[in-house]
């Protein structure tokens, strides 16, 4: 740790992009019944809206620090008979615990257990703040640093870290988990397993009642961040990036990552039946960083993987090595094709979205199947402004569908001082053809100081808002959410 950096004892927040204006901490836990709506909610929506973010608790520990080191703080809106709740609550985490009662931050810069106050030298720093997981009637807060905690869905408190009764044997367990539509399982993974920069990734297979049915290890070229990865009927596929882990420059207590444009990207193909023991390796043609996944499909012999793909890293938040002064280049749709059939290490590479998007989605249940619809977050100058630069990087401004049919885009535009986060499809019903459904979004409204959570005709956006549930209160921009149908939501299994 720098032995001249300050440390915060007080309970100012420093004036920094990550702290002021529609960035800042809210920190506010409560209950809001019926929220104010404007249009009509649709009597099919049943269910749970539920989004993961990182709101800090305490000023970091060091003066400054990044928004993905916040306290994990999960929104919902529960949705019944055209009504709709929300419900605001911090994950009780070790280190939330142990900071409140300290009542000032203890744990220093993201991941890096190096610039920690020496009383909590040995304690877990997770902060559960990235994503929420449903599966096996429980449901989760996730952050790939740690392990899963376990939430009540009924009112979002904390029932306790989960190792899945002793079946999770890594210290760590991905936030983006992916669900197989027809037989229940989610496969899952974990990288840095024991806590620490590695190059090993854990692989699980659990089965719909929670049963862990296959646990693997393989090692990656390098110790990388992998932050998600694709999953097809027969294959599991991770692609990896440069934006690598040095223990030794975390010990320094520098970044936990750096980009290192020097290094050579690399995708690997797992067979579902056959595990780690049938891998295959390809090297990528280009310098790129997966950022987040639509999906995986196949194409008689051929693998296809949908993606968002930037040539940078995440360099608004994690430095180049080489260059300090690089700049972060937007991620585009990409579309990976591998011949499975073949004896070929060749990736093809297609744009097929050409618009800068990120956060995608797509309808779940067409998850490991050919889509024809595409959702993400985006900006369009055509419609409005770019809004200011945030602690993530510009904002969107609007949201996107991509009818992949008719090569068209349509767009929701939120309007001046707005930004939609990211969507998440609902379908109209078990039933309905792909992409006949809602899509829901959280949108800030700047100029408000306020937050609204809006429900779209997921195919006609540029139609606007079917309904807006109106928030009294502006709660902290989040990362990735989900939606738990209400026949699912008695399936509680505590």
């Amino acid at each position: 740790m720098n032995k001249h950096v300050q440390i915060q004892t007080g309970m100012q927040f420093p004036d920094d992009i990550v702290f002021k204006g529609y960035a800042a901490p809210v920190r506010i836990e409560g209950h809001v019944h019926d929220l104010e709506v404007i249009g009509r909610i649709p009597l099919e929506l049943e269910g749970m809206y539920i989004r993961n973010s990182a709101d800090h608790t305490y000023p970091p520990l060091h003066g400054k620090d990044i928004f993905l080191n916040g306290d994990g703080m999960v929104h919902m809106v529960r949705i019944q008979n055209g009504h709709a709740d929300l419900t605001m609550r911090y994950v009780r985490t070790r280190k939330f615990e142990i900071e409140r009662e300290a009542r000032r931050a203890l744990f220093g810069a993201y991941r890096n257990r190096f610039t920690d106050l020496p009383e909590v030298k040995d304690e877990d720093n997770n902060t559960a703040n990235t994503s929420i997981m449903w599966h096996h009637g429980k449901l989760y807060a996730l952050k790939e640093s740690g392990r899963p905690y376990e939430l009540d869905p009924n009112d979002l408190s904390t029932r306790g870290e989960s190792d899945f009764g002793g079946q999770l044997k890594s210290k760590t367990f991905t936030a983006h988990p992916k669900y197989d539509p027809i037989t229940g399982e989610c496969v899952a993974f974990a990288y840095n397993c024991e806590g620490v920069a590695s190059d090993e990734i854990e692989v699980y297979n659990i089965d719909k009642e929670g049963q862990f049915t296959r646990t693997e290890r393989f090692k990656a070229p390098y110790c990388s961040m992998v932050h998600d990865f694709l999953v097809s009927r027969n294959f599991v596929a991770f692609a990896f990036g440069p934006m690598i882990c040095d223990w030794e420059r975390v010990k320094r207590g520098e970044p936990y990552w750096h980009w290192d444009s020097k290094r050579t990207s690399h995708l690997c193909v797992i067979p579902r039946d056959k595990g780690v023991a049938g891998i295959s390796w390809f090297k990528v043609p280009k310098l790129a960083m997966q950022t987040h996944t639509f999906n995986a499909w196949e194409d008689g012999g051929r693998l296809i993987l949908d993606q968002f793909v930037t040539e940078s890293g995440w360099l608004s938040q994690f430095p180049d090595i080489h260059d300090p002064h690089a700049h972060e280049l937007p991620p585009y749709g990409e579309r990976w094709i591998v011949d499975m059939s073949s004896q070929s290490e060749t990736i093809e590479i297609r744009r097929f979205i050409n618009h800068i998007g990120e956060m995608p989605v797509i309808d779940p249940r067409y998850a490991m199947r050919k889509t024809r619809h595409f959702w993400f977050g985006t900006t369009n100058p055509a419609l409005g402004p770019m809004l200011p630069f945030g602690p993530k990087g510009p904002p969107f401004t609007c949201l996107g569908h991509f009818d992949e049919e008719t090569g068209k885009i349509d767009f929701f535009y939120a309007g001046p001082d707005a930004a939609p986060e990211e969507p998440y499809f609902v379908p109209r019903s078990a039933n309905a053809e792909e992409g006949d459904g809602w899509l829901l979004s959280m949108v800030g409204r700047r100029a408000e100081n306020r937050t609204d959570l809006v429900i779209l005709n997921a195919r006609n956006l540029s139609a606007g808002p079917v309904a807006i549930l109106k928030f009294p209160c502006r709660v902290h921009e989040g990362f990735h959410g989900i939606w738990i149908p209400a026949e699912d939501l008695g399936a509680d299994r505590h």
